[in-house]
């Protein structure tokens, strides 16, 4: 199926709040859908390469038409896209890249649900953020990625190692949220990339166990996400 998004570069107001030179919304923990990987590295086909991965983590589909994507550009915000139609079902994910699999530049193997030229991830100043609307109108934040200060918190320029998500029990701006890849699926024969672009094995289910009142599976502790994106590591405390 195929999706669309509005997409436009164009500045909008700073949020309130601010960390260090930069300001942006503060985030709760993160909502239904967390942004759980990108490649702001680019590939060997090109540093264009670049692609984004939405996770629903809740126990129903999400709708995400009129959702928007900023980012951080020269100490500006700017919308990088806005979604017109586009749905993510309970416990899946939705892939955003740069170029198709069988594009000539793409070294993915795995089909992207949406592609846009509009996607562009600084290698430093690294900061994204994910509004139920467009947040001029009034769009609550609901994931982040970093803080727009120095390198990026975790993934790789050399070799080509993708940016994975270890936690969901608090906001994408810390970098005890994040590490960097070490599995390598979806992508083509040959390919020296790693990360896990629309990875999500047939054994992983909703934990009905885990949820709140509100539907979604808390994942307090992110031990399952880290084994199923092959992160190891110690949750700092």
């Amino acid at each position: 199926m195929r999706y669309f998004i509005i997409f436009a570069l164009f500045a909008i107001p700073s949020p309130p709040h601010a960390s260090g030179d930069v300001t942006y919304d503060a985030a709760a923990p993160p909502g239904p859908i967390v942004i759980s990987e990108l490649m702001w590295s680019g590939s060997s086909g090109s540093s264009a390469d670049e692609w984004i991965e939405l996770y629903n983590r809740s126990a129903a589909t999400i709708d995400l038409s009129g959702w928007t994507l900023t980012r951080l550009s020269n100490d500006e915000f700017q919308v990088m896209f806005i979604f017109d139609t586009a749905s993510i079902a309970s416990g899946q994910t939705f892939l955003i890249a740069n170029y198709t699999a069988d594009h000539e530049k793409s070294r993915l193997a795995t089909e992207p649900q949406f592609v846009s030229t509009s996607i562009s991830l600084p290698n430093s100043k690294l900061l994204l953020q994910l509004y139920d609307n467009n947040p001029t109108n009034g769009g609550q934040l609901i994931d982040s990625v970093d803080d727009g200060q120095g390198a990026p918190f975790a993934g790789s320029t050399t070799p080509k190692q993708a940016m994975v998500r270890i936690a969901f029990d608090q906001p994408g701006h810390l970098s005890t949220s994040w590490a960097t890849a070490t599995m390598q699926s979806g992508w083509d024969p040959n390919a020296t990339e790693i990360g896990t672009p629309g990875s999500i094995p047939s054994y992983l289910l909703i934990d009905k166990e885990d949820m709140d009142q509100t539907g979604i599976d808390t994942l307090i502790e992110p031990t399952n996400w880290g084994h199923l994106k092959g992160i190891h590591f110690e949750k700092q405390q």
